[in-house]
């Protein structure tokens, strides 16, 4: 069995292997997914900066182009000389700021206006708070710059919003007279566009409050800030140092990544962020059930290869299991057929290994103890009896050692009969250990003696007779054995060849009482009754006459035989 053992072997190490692999590969695949997912978000948060940066240029251009309006400059010029501003000039120069606005085309068009002199007073506003004039706007970084004649942009947050905004200084014949500041509000829409070809999302943050984003999501802000406040100086390298982050909207989670926005609005913790979906763990369940019909595929699956190496495998299997079990045990199984019927005396050990090998041995084993046990018994009672001739009646285990017949005899009150020196005469079915019909010379044995003469024959056609049963007779009791010093003469013997019994047998050996005896309280008694020893003394003459051996023959453990004989017997 040892090949089969190094098949088993080999295919559990395969098959735990196999498992291993399964169970160990999802784990891999989802961190490799997610550092993919962290390599979009990087992605996608540099490329909003710059699609930030290129809306702010072009909000610039437009705030210059509004200011070069001649209607913005001959108003603000105008307000620039008075001394002070009433709301007749407010309303005024406000109505000429909300024309130039709808003449501007495109998509982008500014949500408010502010119209600002050289002293830096708000004329007028336009679309937001558009009541309000005369406030002071000097001293704002973005307006103090346009004052002094440069175009830039900035974020300003105001009433729970962000906006992006972008001044022009507004030149007449060389000489400032004010500035514009154009202002685009931060809205869902503008977050769509900007990640419309991203496939991320993204939101406006000002502090822990959503401004606005791609979708409507509600998350914790708390790692969003604890980031935040991490990072250094330079807001144009979040992206690439900020180290993504996991942030739960619900049931659902998503892998953020954070950029500070520039402006007035930071100093308010204004940040915007891009997020993505977590994917759900994929796991060895997770891949099961992403498994598509298309994935099994004749080209996409290598199904003859793996088919092939199953048929192989199991056809080795089944070679091995025949050559070393199936084999083995058909020859084993064969050989013990053969024992039991007889053709073999011991099974062939040497044509079997391993433990059919063994197998046979234990039998063997067992085999030749019989075997030493039969001859340990008849070697006993050769040397009880004498060594019995050689003839078929020696495997009745020293039964043919009595003398053929005579031991029912002797057992019976009678002599023993005398056998005949040429042949040993077979057992009667008394002495039989099995249930077998008793041979035809018994049977006219027995017809010849007194028992034929008490059963008379039976005339064909004639009713059989009715049998009653004499009554028992009375229990005798046990005399001493001296009262059998001289028996009586022993009744008329119908047996023709056999010498008459010197006399019957004693009252007190047919007694039930003394039937069911046995031990050494018997054989006891055998040895001071002179009847038992003068069946002995027949018994050796016997067997003198039929040329057999005494050797060893004593009288004591005759008589202790006799007893166990009848007890089998019985």
């Amino acid at each position: 069995m040892f090949w089969s053992k190094i098949w088993f072997f080999l295919i559990a190490l395969v098959g735990a292997v196999a498992v291993t692999v399964a169970l160990v590969l999802p784990r891999p695949a989802q961190r490799a997914l997610v550092g993919v997912e962290a390599n979009r978000l990087e992605t996608a948060c540099s490329v909003i900066h710059i699609l930030l940066a290129d809306d702010a240029r072009n909000r610039v251009e437009l705030a210059g182009a509004f200011a070069r309006s001649p209607e913005i400059m001959n108003a603000l010029e105008a307000a620039s000389g008075a001394e002070h501003l009433d709301e007749a000039r407010m309303k005024q120069v406000r109505d000429v700021g909300d024309s130039v606005m709808k003449a501007i085309q495109g998509n982008r068009k500014p949500d408010f206006a502010m119209l600002i002199d050289k002293r830096g007073r708000v004329v007028a506003r336009v679309r937001l708070n558009d009541n309000d004039f005369g406030d002071v706007a000097a001293g704002r970084p973005l307006i103090d710059d346009a004052l002094a004649g440069y175009l830039r942009d900035d974020l300003w947050a105001q009433n729970g919003t962000m906006y992006f905004v972008s001044a022009a200084p507004v030149v007449k014949q060389g000489g400032y007279v004010g500035a514009v500041v154009l202002g685009h509000q931060v809205t869902n829409q503008l977050a769509e566009t900007l990640v419309k070809s991203l496939e991320v999302d993204m939101g406006f943050h000002l502090a822990a409050d959503g401004v606005a984003g791609s979708r409507t999501i509600a998350f914790d802000h708390g790692p969003m800030l604890a980031a935040l406040g991490k990072l250094g100086d330079d807001p144009t390298a979040d992206c690439q140092h900020v180290q993504p982050m996991e942030v739960h909207a619900g049931a659902d989670r998503y892998t953020a990544l954070v950029a500070r926005l520039p402006g007035e609005a930071a100093a308010k913790q204004a940040f915007y962020s891009v997020l993505i979906k977590r994917p759900e763990g994929v796991g060895f369940a997770g891949s099961l059930k992403e498994i598509k019909e298309s994935d099994l595929a004749f080209g996409n699956f290598p199904w003859i290869p793996v088919g092939g190496g199953f048929l192989v495998v199991l056809a080795l299997g089944i070679g091995l299991m025949f050559l070393e079990a199936d084999r083995p045990l058909r020859r084993l199984t064969t050989d013990a057929v053969r024992l039991a019927k007889g053709e073999l005396e011991r099974m062939t050990e040497d044509a079997h290994g391993g433990k059919h090998g063994s197998i046979a041995r234990s039998v063997n084993i067992h085999v030749d103890k019989l075997g030493r046990e039969a001859k340990a018994a008849k070697k006993d009672l050769d040397q009880l009896l004498g060594p019995a001739p050689d003839s078929g009646l020696g495997s009745l285990g020293g039964l043919g050692g009595l003398g053929g017949l005579g031991t029912i005899d002797l057992l019976a009150g009678g002599p023993p009969r005398a056998a005949a020196p040429s042949a040993v005469q077979p057992p009667p079915a008394e002495f039989r250990f099995q249930d077998a019909a008793p041979p035809p010379s018994e049977l006219r044995l027995a017809d010849s003696g007194p028992v034929a003469a008490r059963k008379p024959p039976v005339r064909p056609g004639t009713p059989p007779p009715v049998r009653t049963q004499a009554p028992p007779p009375p229990p005798m009791a046990r005399r001493p054995s001296a009262q059998y010093a001289a028996p009586p003469p022993p009744p008329p013997h119908t047996n023709p060849g056999f010498p008459p019994p010197p006399f019957p047998a004693p009252p007190h050996m047919l007694d039930d009482d003394f039937l069911g005896r046995s031990g050494a309280g018997d054989s006891m008694t055998m040895i001071g009754d002179p009847y038992f020893r003068h069946i002995f003394d027949q018994f050796v003459a016997t067997k003198q006459s039929c040329g057999e051996s005494i050797a060893g023959l004593v009288f004591e453990r005759f008589a202790e035989k006799l007893i166990k004989n009848r007890d089998d017997l019985m």
